[in-house]
């Protein structure tokens, strides 16, 4: 039964920490918000019309591999410009982050000539990815 109390000291940081988050700031005319399924990711800008609706960001450091974490902070940029009415991401920057540090501890002693002591620590890192965007709003029978 200790295990299990020790155990969960150990994972709960890696639950509260390793997801993903996610901002936007409307620079244009904020339009209805939109499903998540309508926002288009563009590895740079389009050539055709758009209006800009915002910026979004977003980090990840939830993923073992670069790849994945890009993938997870793709996808809460569409999110945050879905919520803003864009239907499409310019992707602006995505770095990838050194290690973000965590540690835990418990300890417990007891003193006044019997000694009791007793330790457990444990320390976390999570590489993170950040990404940011451009929100933007296009027609889409424009886009052919």
């Amino acid at each position: 039964m200790n295990a299990i109390k020790y155990l969960s000291v150990l994972t709960l940081p890696v639950l509260l920490f390793g997801c993903s988050s996610g901002s936007h700031v409307v620079t244009g005319q904020q339009l209805p918000e939109l499903e998540v399924e309508q926002v288009t990711v563009f590895e740079e800008a389009p050539a055709f019309d758009y209006k800009v609706i915002g910026t979004v960001r977003a980090s990840s450091d939830n993923g073992f591999t670069e790849d994945s974490r890009k993938e997870k902070a793709t996808q809460e940029l569409k999110e945050q410009a879905a919520k803003i009415g864009a239907n499409g991401v310019i992707l602006d920057e995505v770095t990838q982050l050194s290690f973000r540090r965590l540690g835990t501890g418990v300890g417990i002693s007891a003193g006044s000539g019997g000694g009791i002591g007793t330790s457990i620590g444990s320390s976390f890192s999570f590489p993170t990815t950040e990404a940011k965007g451009t929100a933007i709003f296009y027609e889409t029978d424009s886009v052919k």
